[in-house]
């Protein structure tokens, strides 16, 4: 007979089972990156980067500090470059998203400099830093303090170029104050040059400005020579080789260029700071050929061009962009022809615009106006009629068929002032806050003439200044065309037979000028509350003619009220007036006004007006 195990012994014998079967905890997991923890001064490592063609070099790295909470969650480890003619060059812009690696192990990206010390000291971000806010496609760091520069104390003090500091400032963008020399340690992100082919200085001014706020550098280049082989054309994509990011890819081209840090499968990391910010995005990335580095005083940059559509760049973060190979880009197609007289050609050009919710109105400004920059320059004397097409998903399109001329249509201003109205009005749709609008596609044409087809309003008068309620108010207007005769163009505009007795004031001037007055003068249209009444403000405004002779009357009292982007039209005057002034319905007055129109073949410039007087019992005949 076998004797009982104690209690205490059973439990024993069942924990130690529990135990043996229970699974070992799993070891450590390594990444391929360094922890920002692990990195002293002092550490030496190598980085990778290309000066020439697509051929990939090798340059030294130092750590002389590690720069902690640059902004909230992030560092920036402080490193003096050496080798590949840094010490004479600098740190170069479009070495953006250079890998560093210590011991063989990646450290991250070259991607901030100090532009006036001699020596080229870098601020590198950290790659752990730049794949957690890939992931995360952090538009920006933390509200608040994210663009203020932050000053941030060394643990002890470096000497460079013979001056010693305890603290570097660091710039989270370019929209900070601008440092000088007498700032000390000031390091700022590298701006990304964005190299254009066949691409004018007078389209890229319409960019200039706002790619300065983004640190973007905008400037000629040229595309890469049939000559160069095969297998420099057909390159990989591949740690510390180039990186370009197109904006706009066709005929002509434009996009940024900065340098390929990591590689994970199909997912790719460079530039180690923004681009510009964007946050999610879709973007062509394309390998690069660097032609040369364009050295400067400041900070030098390199020249480069795009070779070939690799994938997507989706996240645009404060750390870095990243994205995926083996994707297609959704792109804004644009066709655009441009016939100049009297040589009776006509031009074809085709590109692709990146859709960019804050740049893509500028960005298709600029394409237009370098289609039609690229034929040369205009005579002084001018006139362009433009019949653009803008094709938009779940919603009918927006035609615009208009002529432009005047004096001010002279030189380097043509072709920004032309398509200014199809840029901005693609900005309004883009940006507008109701619904994501995505458009199809943009369709432009453009007949340039060498004769300024203008007339001016010189005079304008009435047959009878005083008049019934509905009788026709009759004027004749005289045009005074640009070196040519003078015109008298009749306007009769019937009144209304409920017009009340009283003087009245009739405007003459263009259909664009007229419709203006009709967006004041509703203001569900002039500041619209829903898609619907933007769409209808829109076709208003690209429908209006220039070349339009407008007699318009405005009436007096409102004829109804917009209630929340609803209109509640023909009330009668005391609801009108009740409505209105109520604080709790926060309604708008509608006015209306009488309009007549006479088409002619010039621009209308100027304006003048006519007063008149309303008897019910009573007519003067005009003398």
């Amino acid at each position: 007979m076998k004797r009982a195990l104690p209690l205490i012994a059973l439990i024993w014998l069942s924990t130690t089972t529990l135990y043996a079967q229970a699974p070992m905890p799993p070891a450590p997991k390594t990444t391929p990156y360094w922890n920002v923890d692990d990195i002293k001064a002092g550490m030496k490592g190598q980085g990778k980067s290309v000066i020439k063609g697509v051929k990939i070099e090798t340059f030294d790295a130092e750590i002389i500090g590690v720069l902690r909470n640059i902004s909230p969650g992030r560092d920036l480890i402080l490193s003096r470059l050496s080798g590949m003619n840094l010490e004479k060059s600098g740190v170069i812009q479009g070495m953006s998203g250079s890998p560093v690696y210590i011991n063989g192990k990646l450290l991250g990206a070259v991607a901030y400099a100090w532009q006036f010390g001699k020596d080229p000291i870098a601020g590198i971000t950290p790659f752990s830093q730049m794949v957690e806010y890939a992931a995360a496609y952090e538009r920006r760091d933390v509200a608040g303090d994210k663009d203020k520069p932050a000053r941030i104390g060394l643990a002890s003090p470096i000497v460079i170029d013979g001056r010693r500091f305890g603290e570097v400032v660091v710039s989270p963008d370019h929209q900070g104050p601008q440092p000088t020399a007498a700032d000390g340690m000031w390091l700022v992100p590298l701006k990304t040059p964005v190299m254009t082919s066949g691409m004018s200085p007078r389209a890229l001014n319409v960019l200039r400005e706002r790619f300065g706020e983004l640190g973007l550098v905008p400037m000629q280049g040229g595309a890469v020579s049939a000559n160069i082989p095969a297998e420099e054309r057909n390159i990989p994509l591949q740690a510390g080789g180039a990186l370009s990011v197109a904006l706009i890819m066709g005929d002509f081209d434009m996009s940024g260029i900065g340098t390929v840090t990591h590689i994970e499968g199909k997912r790719v990391y460079g530039f180690g700071h923004p681009f510009m910010g964007l946050g999610s995005c879709e973007l062509p990335l394309m390998t690069g050929y660097t032609h040369t580095i364009f050295p400067r005083l400041s900070l030098s940059f390199k020249m480069g061009s795009p070779l070939k559509t690799v994938g997507v760049i989706n996240a645009d973060t404060s750390t870095c962009i990243a994205g995926w190979l083996d994707r297609q880009p959704d792109m804004l197609p644009i066709a655009m022809t441009v016939l100049r007289e009297p040589e009776g050609k006509t031009y074809a050009y085709n590109v692709k615009v990146a859709r960019l919710r804050s740049l893509l109105g500028p960005l298709v400004h600029a394409a237009l106006s370098n289609g039609v920059d690229m034929e040369g320059n205009f005579p002084d004397e001018m006139s362009a009629r433009v019949r653009c097409r803008i094709d938009i998903d779940g919603h009918e399109p927006l035609v615009l068929d208009d002529w432009f001329a005047g004096a001010n249509l002279t030189g380097d201003r043509i072709p920004q002032m032309i398509y200014a109205p199809i840029g901005q009005m693609i900005q309004m749709v883009t940006n507008n806050p109701f619904e994501n609008i995505r458009i199809k596609s943009v369709e432009c044409s453009t007949d340039v003439v060498p004769v300024r087809r203008t007339a001016d309003i010189e005079s304008s008068e009435l047959e009878i200044d005083t008049l019934a309620p509905g009788e026709l108010l009759k004027a004749v207007v005289t045009l005074r065309t640009f070196k040519g005769a003078k015109q008298r163009v009749p306007l009769e505009l019937k009144l209304p037979v409920d017009l009340p007795d009283g003087t009245y004031t009739a405007l003459i001037g263009d259909e664009l000028s007229n419709t203006r007055m009709d967006l004041r003068d509703n203001p569900h249209l002039g500041s619209p509350q829903n898609t619907q009444a933007q769409m209808q403000s829109l076709r208003m405004l690209i429908g209006a003619k220039r070349t339009t002779l407008v007699m318009r009357l405005p009436l007096s009292g409102g004829s109804g009220v917009a209630l929340g982007g609803q209109t509640l039209p023909n009330l009668p005057a005391s609801m009108v007036q009740i409505l209105s002034s109520s604080k709790r319905t926060n309604a708008q007055t509608i006015f209306q006004a009488a309009t007549v129109r006479a088409e002619t073949n010039f621009v209308i410039q100027g304006a003048d007006t006519l007063r008149f007087t309303v008897a019910k019992n009573k007519r003067v005949s005009g003398s």
